[in-house]
């Protein structure tokens, strides 16, 4: 990237999409400058870039609304949110899918086989009441915030839709996978005036 060039913000997700962020980022030249480990903010002043450190859910919502020019989010949060912003590229890292997943000795082994009552614990609550209307069925959503796979176990749901990257956590508690939803990924997205006003820059960090 040349210097001398107007600022650019990116925002950064925290958790499970980090390292590859920055590993991308890193392949385009671009290296942050940070004090310290809690820094929220940090720059590359060689590039002119400013970083800022984000929950994954928050991203889109600084992109959307102008506080970041771009932003990497995963493909199921931006099923889930629905922001209004450009999907650039497919980083193709962070790969993990959205799934269907009861108590290993459940009788359902399929999501057409839950019951009319079903109810089904999940943190993806839009994905989850389009998947079951696609699906043609009756379900009440549970919208949990933590450890989804406490519900079944627990006896608060009969399943449960969440993320899934190896399966090592469905399994440590007993837990299969019945159904993908969806796949999902890091994607590249843009704010759409950002897009418009720094353009050139932008399609820099996608075509390479």
């Amino acid at each position: 990237m040349k210097k001398n060039q107007e600022e650019l913000t990116i925002a950064i997700p925290k958790g499970f999409l980090h390292e590859g962020t920055y590993k991308y980022l890193s392949s385009l030249g671009i290296n942050f400058e940070s004090e310290s480990s809690r820094d929220l903010v940090f720059y590359d002043r060689k590039n002119n870039v400013k970083g800022i450190l984000v929950r994954p859910t928050d991203v889109s919502v600084y992109v959307e609304h102008g506080s970041a020019d771009i932003g990497v989010v995963g493909s199921d949060l931006l099923g889930e949110l629905v922001p209004d912003v450009a999907k650039l590229k497919d980083l193709h890292f962070g790969k993990c899918k959205l799934v269907v997943a009861v108590k290993k000795n459940s009788k359902y082994k399929k999501s057409e086989a839950l019951p009319a009552n079903a109810k089904i614990a999940t943190k993806f609550t839009k994905l989850a009441n389009d998947y079951i209307h696609k699906k043609g069925l009756s379900a009440e959503i549970i919208k949990l915030y933590g450890s989804v796979e406490l519900a079944p176990i627990l006896g608060l749901s009969d399943a449960i839709i969440d993320l899934v990257a190896t399966g090592k956590t469905l399994k440590a508690n007993n837990l299969i996978a019945i159904e993908t939803i969806m796949e999902s990924s890091a994607i590249l997205i843009a704010n759409p005036v950002s897009y418009k006003l720094k353009k050139h820059r932008i399609n820099q960090m996608v075509s390479e």
